[in-house]
């Protein structure tokens, strides 16, 4: 019962961010559950889905499929709705039924290869793990499936990873990062995952750097360090990307030390997902900042970007607890944190959306992050 949620809503789950990094690469998309989880990813995890053409479809999962393990029906209905598609790939995605019943998505993505002749994947996701978690491994069993040996590595080039609408929403935030490195002359090979595609996939193991602007983006980043030999970073662009540049030049010359936080009794908090969060408490920290800052993760953390006293957030009860611990005078986090807070508080609250955790309630607020609008909300924070 500790991850029963009374307040909040539950986050954005694997199978969403499954989806979400496919979703641009014209591929077909099938989530194997009873209507209820697609329902969830396109109507609430995907601002990109209202007036789409991708193919995103339900399996329509029955009571009698589950019991039976009825594989055979599943497996007609694609090859059916493939041949008439044509895409470039097949996608089964799962969710928390099949889990129970224990359903061979490999083995059943491989009989469709088989009999279909196009690339298919299958993704055990269950509905238990964060969207970063389903996010990677879409994109990792995709490489796997479409990209080849090692390119030769182009200097000074490349890659953005972890650019997804649940993170940074569809206002334009995308196009922003690009340009910040485009216009200060670095060739960008790939930007994963809105906007990619298949052949942008597959130059991307020629880059000499990955930078990861959200903590998806990490874990893809880990696969391709150990897989293709490319470095990485992480860091989110803000205000007016001069932070961020500066990291990535001295990343290319081998001479970047990752930022080190003032956290000893902090008062200022801030609540989210851990890269973009990190790079907020940098920001203000450079900026001049004389309070100590600590990070509550909500999602996937990375051990090795975790500062001293920052905390992993567990469930509800942990994050009301430490909302109203009285030790932080100035809380930053998406607006739903509101209602785990006491009645009377005098905590200044400053509202950060995350597609994540909000969905629609609050994304027509979302921040430009390379914008002179964040700069002034920023400079505001203390």
């Amino acid at each position: 019962m500790s991850k029963l949620c009374i307040a909040m809503p539950p986050f954005a789950p694997d199978y969403s961010g499954a989806a979400s990094a496919l979703f641009d690469l014209g591929g077909m998309i099938v989530i194997h559950d009873a209507s209820g989880c697609t329902g969830n990813y396109t109507g609430f995890d995907e601002p990109r889905w209202f007036g789409s053409s991708s193919a995103v479809f339900c399996s329509g999962l029955r009571h009698m499929d589950a019991v039976l393990g009825n594989d055979q029906k599943l497996i007609e209905q694609i090859i059916a709705e493939a041949q008439s598609l044509k895409p470039n790939f097949i996608a089964l995605i799962g969710s928390p039924v099949p889990m129970v019943i224990g359903t061979d998505f490999e083995g059943i993505a491989n009989e469709i290869e088989a009999l279909t002749q196009i690339p298919t994947i299958g993704l055990d996701t269950r509905g238990l793990a964060y969207y970063g978690k389903g996010i990677c491994a879409a994109t990792v069993a995709l490489m796997k499936k479409m990209v080849k040996a090692p390119q030769t590595k182009i200097a000074g080039a490349i890659n953005l990873l972890g650019i997804t609408p649940l993170d940074f929403y569809i206002n334009g935030n995308d196009e922003d990062f690009k340009h910040l490195f485009v216009s200060n002359g670095y060739q960008l090979l790939t930007s994963f995952s809105m906007g990619l595609t298949i052949e942008a996939l597959q130059r991307s193991t020629s880059a000499s750097l990955n930078i990861a602007l959200s903590q998806a983006g990490v874990q893809i980043a880990q696969y391709m360090e150990q897989t293709y030999q490319i470095p990485y970073m992480a860091i989110t662009p803000l205000g007016n990307g001069e932070i961020a540049l500066e990291a990535v030049q001295k990343a290319l010359a081998n001479e970047y030390i990752p930022f080190v936080p003032e956290t000893e009794n902090a008062e200022i908090l801030i609540v989210g997902e851990q890269i973009i969060a990190n790079s907020l408490r940098e920001y203000l920290q450079r900026q001049g900042s004389d309070r100590a800052i600590a990070v509550a993760v909500l999602f996937d953390v990375s051990p090795q970007h975790l500062a001293q006293n920052d905390i992993i957030i567990q469930d509800e009860t942990m994050l009301r607890k430490l909302l109203n611990s009285g030790q932080y005078h100035t809380i930053i986090g998406d607006p739903m944190l509101k209602a785990l807070f006491q009645q009377e508080t005098k905590i200044k609250f400053y509202e950060l959306p995350h597609v994540a955790v909000s969905s629609k309630v609050h994304w027509n607020n979302y921040k430009r992050f390379l914008s002179e609008t964040m700069i002034e909300w920023l400079d505001e924070i203390d």
